[in-house]
Parts: C-alpha cells; structure tokens; sequence
C-alpha cells in the first residue's frame, strides 16, 4: 500500500473557503515560483474541518445533491495529476473549510 503522505514532497499548503463552486488553486497545482516552479503537484491531502461538501474529480460542476458527499471531520486523498486539476467541490448547507496539502 501507498502511503501517500511520506512518498512525495510537501509543496503548499492552503484553506480553501467553500461556498460557491471551487476548485485547488492553479498557481498552487503548478507554482510558478519557489523550489516547486514549473512542476506539477502529483497528490492532495484535504481535510474538511467545518461543514459537508460534495465534489466531482471530472471537471463537471457539483452541487449540493449532486457529487461525491465529503463529511465535516473527514479526510480526502488525491493522487492523480488530472483529477487534481478537474477537482471542484460546493458547499452543502454553510460554508465550508477545506484544509490542502499539495504534495509533489
């Protein structure tokens, strides 16, 4: 098994608010500057900490009955380069906050 938090790089880090639709930041995806320039972020370590979210990984615009259910309290791995760019989650009733490891 992968462990996916030891076997790349801690690259960025942000909080996300959610509330409309939103997907990673791209200068966080792909920086464009600092030790990380040029390259692309490979995984993302996300935890939920406020209320629920729901989230697609197709590019396709979630809504709040539509997508995959994220839990406030639980965490959410990502280890795709592609579906780290079509990632986009909303919130489901209030807003949300959405704690991002990048990982390279």
């Amino acid at each position: 098994m992968i462990n996916i938090l030891s076997d790349f790089q801690t690259g960025g880090y942000e909080v996300i608010t959610v509330n409309t639709a939103v997907g990673f930041t791209s200068t966080e995806i792909r920086p464009t500057s600092g030790f990380f320039k040029g390259m692309t972020c490979q995984a993302v370590f996300c935890t939920l900490e406020t209320d629920d979210i729901r989230f697609t990984l197709d590019g396709t615009t979630p809504s709040s009955t539509v997508g995959h259910l994220l839990k406030s309290g639980e965490s959410l791995t990502i280890a795709n380069a592609n579906d780290i760019a079509n990632f986009k989650c909303i919130k489901v009733t209030t807003n949300a906050s959405l704690k991002v490891t990048y990982k390279f």
